[in-house]
This record gives structure tokens, C-alpha cells and sequence, in this order.
């Protein structure tokens, strides 16, 4: 059984960037060793026509120490995880992601150091059996022969991630050919600017494969405009 690389890496990205409140992020939320403080509301957004939902809180044990505590505690609740998301390393923190595979629901927590003897926990749970089939259009160009595009919409950001196994290299040069011809400016750390419109271009590392992850935002007035 295989997890989405791309969906997950889209569900990290924007774990905290709500759409509205639900009522509980993650069934592991309240099973958190050396918790100080109280997990907050959960909040729901949408990843690719799944429904995400998250919720945080802090601890006083250290990221090594709760990554093996949940690590233990999905396994014992009889949760699968994935060798190839065992395998994806955040820049800053670590992950641990279990699968319901009965009722296709997908448990992450994500685990980042926040100040000297804290830690930052973010819960996010997805029912992947509930997927909304709707699409969303994408709005840059897919690099040839890659695999599916995964994209997400909120109401001011979009995103199309996508793993090919070009390199970065030929991915940013592909980019500054494609994006100038539709209007849009480089500028630094692979950012792309036309009017209000930015694009974000991010190339995670991997060795036979790299994951692309372009996030689109509008300015505030366009925003705004939409929005009338």
C-alpha cells in the first residue's frame, strides 16, 4: 500500500492555513506526554479535494522523545505507516504519519522544537475515503513526462505540487522560460511576481526523484475584489 508523497508535502505545507472550524483535528491529540498547554480548536481546510483538519499545542519533552512516543502509539492502534513517508524529512522538525486502512482516514503529527525544553505539536487528520473529486485548474505548467499534479485552493493561495525526475537545475530553468513568457518577473529565492500575483517555487531533494511545489498568492486589493 502506498501513501501520496505529493499530497502529503502539500498537507505539510499548509497544515496551519485554515478554512473555517470543526470539531476535533486528531483522535491522538489528547494522548501527548508532558503537554502544557490545551490543543486548540480544530480547523479544517481542503488539500486536493481532501478534507484536512489540524490542531496544535505545546510539550515540554523534547522531538526525539515524542516522535517515538507516537510512533509506538500508532502502531499499538493497529495504524500503517509507510516506508516512504517514514522517509520524508522536514526542514525544520520531524513527522510521524499512520494509516486508518479501514476507514481510510491518515494521521500525521508533526513535531517541531520551539524554544529551549519545548516542542510544537501540529495534528492533522484526512479521510482520503471522503475525497471531493472537484478540481482544481492548474495555474503554471506541469514540467514533461512528470507525475500527477496534487493542488490545493483557499480563498487568497493555490498550490500544484508534483514529483519528475528532472533535475533542480532543469526544474528553475524550466520555470524562469515558462513563467517570462506568461508576464511574470523573477526575483529572489525563486520567486515569480506579475501585478499583485506571486509564485513561489520550492524543489525538494530526493535521489531518484524531485518533489515541485508551486504556491501562487494574491495581493490583498485582488483579493479583496474577488471577494465582492
Amino acid at each position: 500500500m502506498r501513501l501520496s508523497r505529493t499530497l502529503l508535502l502539500a498537507t505539510l505545507c499548509f497544515t496551519t492555513l485554515t478554512v473555517g472550524p470543526t470539531a476535533q483535528a486528531n483522535a491522538f491529540v489528547k494522548d501527548v506526554p508532558g503537554a502544557v498547554s490545551k490543543p486548540t480548536l480544530a480547523e479544517k481546510m481542503v488539500v486536493d479535494g481532501v478534507v484536512i483538519e489540524s490542531s496544535t499545542l505545546v510539550s515540554n519533552k523534547d522531538v526525539a522523545t515524542l516522535k517515538a512516543h507516537f510512533r509506538a502509539l500508532f502502531i499499538q492502534r493497529g495504524l500503517y505507516l509507510a516506508e516512504e513517508m517514514e522517509a520524508v524529512k522536514l526542514q525544520l522538525g520531524e513527522q510521524v504519519t499512520g494509516l486508518d486502512t479501514e476507514n481510510l482516514i491518515s494521521y500525521t503529527v508533526i513535531l517541531q522544537p520551539s524554544g529551549k525544553g519545548a516542542t510544537t505539536l501540529i495534528f492533522s487528520s484526512a479521510e482520503l475515503g471522503k475525497r471531493r473529486q472537484k478540481e482544481v485548474p492548474a495555474f503554471a505548467p506541469v514540467y514533461p513526462g512528470s507525475g500527477p499534479v496534487t493542488s490545493t485552493q483557499l480563498e487568497w493561495m493555490k498550490s500544484m505540487t508534483y514529483a519528475t525526475t528532472a533535475t533542480p537545475a532543469e526544474i528553475r530553468a524550466f520555470y524562469r522560460e515558462k513563467l517570462a513568457a506568461q508576464g511574470y518577473e523573477q526575483g529572489p529565492d525563486d520567486g515569480f511576481t506579475k501585478g499583485p500575483e506571486r509564485i513561489a517555487l520550492t524543489v525538494a531533494p530526493g535521489v531518484k526523484e524531485r518533489t515541485v511545489l508551486l504556491i501562487q498568492e494574491m495581493g490583498i486589493a485582488e483579493t479583496m475584489r474577488g471577494a465582492q
